[in-house]
């Protein structure tokens, strides 16, 4: 799968394909083989497979597939790139107003004249137009989108229609124009749809997130004057394995658990569909499946969804263990503080007069520290327990599957 990196450049490289652009680089060619080469070797080739550049209503995009070692574009693997608003074409301005504020999925052929004009299919359609010519020519292809800013709204979209995976950056929300099937997937399905924002950013940011696929991530930029700053796509850094960089403050807490969470739904999705293709190498010989490979399969199962659960089990408790352990922290510095306090109020007194006075009022090291951080330390040890419960069960499944395995030399050599 790709990383957070590549959907970063991919979403920057959609852009060239509008031919209004000043400067272009380049200019990719619809149809047309046609090779990407960054100075990031991590981020590796891509082949355009097919391009749009809509000159009724502005929308862009390109399908492109990864080139592998032999050089030949690796169709089985597509990511849809969309491109995000040129503010210098009035199509695309229009098209923020009417679709991403308004939710018309219609296209006004006279923005500056709003409701005067006849009206076509907007960029939504069109965008969904042209995922349904790539999954058409390429029906055996796992196909996922990117975009930035109007880009990521329309792969959004149409990711959300499709039940494909997206990674994208600095999208509003689509809520307004999705089907209700549409929002029960990605209601059910959490993770499939990452829409990476700064908290900053205003552009991005309108309309909420409805859908809850947004993972808003304090940049620490400072203040600028001009918004449109916090909305640019170069702020995003990555570290070696091209996964986004999430500032570790406060705020970012959260994001940072969203972020891991997503990374192991991309896993366990992954995990899956090797299943899937292992479930069509057993069918494929010949005999159907036996019921030691049937066993395999959903013990693996099995396994995926409980290693997955782990996983996410201990992200999350690792985040209450915390919340734990900073509550026992502040405790103990709450009851210093008060005693501090208390001593520049009865300098005359002796230290254990301070503690008598203390404790007519109810406040005690016993109640402020000792009985919370025990009570704290009993929750976190309960978490710790529940997590090795999950740990047992998983090896257990493990266990069954290797001796199965041992077995059946039949299907180990299948899955040799």
């Amino acid at each position: 799968m790709l990383s957070d990196a590549q959907n970063r450049w991919l979403a920057e490289q959609s852009y060239w394909v509008d031919t209004r652009k000043d400067n272009k680089p380049y200019i990719p060619e619809k149809e047309e083989q046609y090779y990407y080469n960054s100075n990031n070797p991590k981020l590796g080739k891509f082949e355009v497979l097919k391009t749009e550049n809509n000159e009724k209503n502005g929308m862009q995009a390109m399908a492109v597939a990864p080139v592998d070692k032999n050089g030949n574009a690796d169709t089985t693997e597509i990511v849809i790139a969309y491109a995000g608003t040129n503010f210098a074409d009035a199509k695309d301005r229009a098209t923020d107003l009417q679709t991403v504020i308004l939710g018309d999925k219609m296209f006004e052929q006279s923005p500056a004249h709003p409701y005067t004009g006849s009206k076509i299919d907007g960029q939504v359609m069109t965008a969904q137009k042209f995922a349904n010519e790539i999954k058409a020519k390429y029906p055996d292809a796992k196909i996922s989108t990117t975009g930035h800013s109007l880009g990521e709204f329309l792969a959004l979209t149409v990711s959300a229609e499709n039940q494909w995976r997206n990674v994208g950056f600095n999208g509003p929300d689509p809520s307004n124009i999705l089907s209700e099937k549409a929002k029960k997937w990605v209601e059910e399905n959490p993770g499939m749809l990452t829409n990476y924002r700064n908290r900053a950013d205003l552009i991005g940011n309108f309309g909420g997130d409805d859908i809850s696929v947004a993972i808003t991530v304090s940049m620490e930029m400072g203040t600028h004057l001009n918004p449109v700053d916090y909305h640019q796509l170069s702020n995003w850094t990555f570290d070696k394995e091209g996964k986004l960089k999430i500032p570790n403050n406060d705020y970012n807490q959260k994001a940072i658990l969203q972020q891991a969470e997503r990374y192991l739904m991309m896993e366990y999705t992954a995990k899956l569909s090797g299943l899937l293709a292992l479930h069509k190498k057993f069918q494929m010989s010949g005999r159907g499946i036996s019921s030691n490979e049937q066993i395999y399969l959903d013990d693996s199962h099995a396994l995926a969804i409980i290693e997955t659960a782990v996983a996410e089990f201990k992200i999350s408790t690792a985040l209450v263990i915390k919340i734990y352990q900073d509550g026992m922290a502040d405790a103990e510095k709450i009851w210093n503080e008060t005693l501090q306090e208390a001593r520049k109020c009865g300098d005359l007194l002796t230290e254990s007069e301070i503690l008598d006075e203390l404790e007519c009022v109810g406040c005690t090291e016993k109640r402020l520290v000792i009985e919370p951080c025990k009570d704290y330390q009993n929750k976190i040890n309960k978490v710790k327990k529940m997590g090795d419960s999950f740990d047992c069960l998983a090896a257990d499944i493990k266990n069954s599957i290797e001796a199965l395995k041992q077995k059946d030399r039949d299907l180990a050599l299948q899955l040799a």
